[in-house]
């Protein structure tokens, strides 16, 4: 269709300037005039069309079976076969060009080898190359359908993917070249998750505008925090006062939790077995998050499972820092009901009473970077409101909505801190 369109332009060209010329002189302006557009067209065929891949990294098999599949009656039975011989680069550009269901074969693969070097191979792979690797030209409008122009998107996708520096629960990670290319590969691996279960998905060009829309501004608004917050059980809250911004004052009601201290997190027993089985993809190492997952999920004398809930909440620093998670509502009025832990695991159950909190909401991965900020700006806030101030040395709560598996431009995090009304 491009080469179509190109053609017709460059006939379109040469007719405009052959009727604008007197007659003796139209052959000659016809051939003088043929160069400009010729030269246009050469190069924007070469930016969007010759731009294939190389017969050499394209399995045989798969050759074969593109030829195969040009009668209609052969697709059918080859389109499956011709997925499973296609190379992660390959797989990968058919993803960036919006097809959602590559984007589910990718995933596939991925989870089929999930924990292995097998999966961080394939990763590396499909991970673009750097950006200054990458021709100039890809930055052209006219060049936004080539395979290194998706590239380039896909390299500033993951820009607003992957955090820079360790998020506040990634304690154990560290911050070198090594670590910085496993986030970027975990960040990939959640994009590829995202494009697969949207249904609306249409190549990598249309994310990246809807990425660097919603990343635009780090303020969420009250309703885009009620778009941005899974369909799970949350503990019940009255809004007493709201700003822009995504600053609230909330009365919560009673409701109980699940905890876990880094320092009392086990080494062995059930803590570990869970945090290997269960842990969050943007942690590594045993986690408090799996030990809490465990205990949710079955890992209890009960052995009863219970269902998730939202949000997760963080509080304090380093080995000190506490995880909670949120019970059904089941347990809420009395925490005795909930399951018991197992005696070799470091989850508690607790009771959080009904309190006055200040929340302002942000999008991102929670980095600690971010919650220093946010934190400073809800205390500038409420050192200047007339209504409500921050109760003395009170802690100030990281509450995070979103599973590992959301796009940081779609999370929900909000940093919480009790207040008082002002005398």
């Amino acid at each position: 269709g491009r080469r179509v369109i190109l053609l017709l332009l460059f006939c379109l060209t040469c007719l405009i300037r052959q009727s604008s010329s007197p007659p003796n002189a139209r052959m000659s302006n016809l051939l003088s005039g043929f160069k400009g557009p010729a030269l246009l067209m050469l190069v924007t065929w070469y930016l969007n069309i010759g731009e294939v891949v190389s017969f050499a990294s394209v399995p045989v098999k798969s050759l074969a079976l593109s030829s195969a599949t040009s009668s209609p009656s052969c697709r059918g039975m080859a389109s499956a076969e011709a997925d499973v011989a296609q190379t992660p680069p390959l797989l990968m550009d058919d993803v960036l060009r919006g097809n959602s269901t590559a984007a589910s074969a990718a995933v596939n693969l991925l989870m089929e080898v999930r924990g292995t070097d097998q999966m961080e191979q394939y990763l590396g792979e499909m991970l673009p190359p750097k950006k200054d690797r990458l021709p100039l030209w890809a930055r052209m409008p006219l060049t936004r359908f080539s395979r290194r122009a998706r590239q380039l998107r896909l390299s500033k996708l993951l820009e607003l993917s992957t955090p820079s520096t360790p998020s506040v629960n990634e304690s154990d990670e560290k911050d070198d070249e090594e670590s910085k290319k496993r986030r970027a590969r975990r960040s990939l691996f959640i994009l590829l998750r995202s494009m697969a279960d949207n249904p609306e998905y249409k190549g990598v060009s249309s994310m990246l505008a809807m990425a660097k829309k919603d990343a635009k501004d780090g303020n969420i608004s009250s309703e885009e925090m009620l778009k941005r917050t899974p369909d799970l059980e949350t503990p019940n809250y009255e809004i007493l006062a709201s700003k822009r911004g995504g600053f609230q004052v909330r009365r919560y009601d009673k409701f109980a939790v699940c905890s876990v201290t880094m320092n009392e997190l086990k080494s062995s027993g059930s803590d570990k077995e869970s945090a290997s089985r269960l842990s969050n993809p943007q942690l590594s190492g045993a986690t408090s998050f799996g030990a809490l997952a465990g205990y949710l999920f079955g890992k209890n004398e009960d052995q009863t499972a219970m269902k998730m809930t939202t949000p997760v909440l963080s509080v304090g620093e380093g080995t000190s820092r506490e995880m909670s998670f949120v019970l059904p509502s089941d347990y809420w009025e009395e925490e005795d009901k909930a399951p018991k832990p197992l005696s070799d695991s470091a989850v508690k159950v607790s009771s959080v009473g009904g309190c006055l909190r200040a929340a302002l909401a942000f999008p991102g991965f929670g980095r600690k970077a971010d919650v220093e900020n946010r934190t400073k700006k809800l205390r500038e806030i409420l050192e200047y409101d007339e209504e409500w101030r921050a109760v003395e040395d009170a802690p100030v709560l990281l509450a995070q909505y979103n599973d590992p598996f959301t796009p940081p431009w779609k999370r929900r995090n909000e940093v919480l801190i009790s207040v008082e009304q002002r005398k």
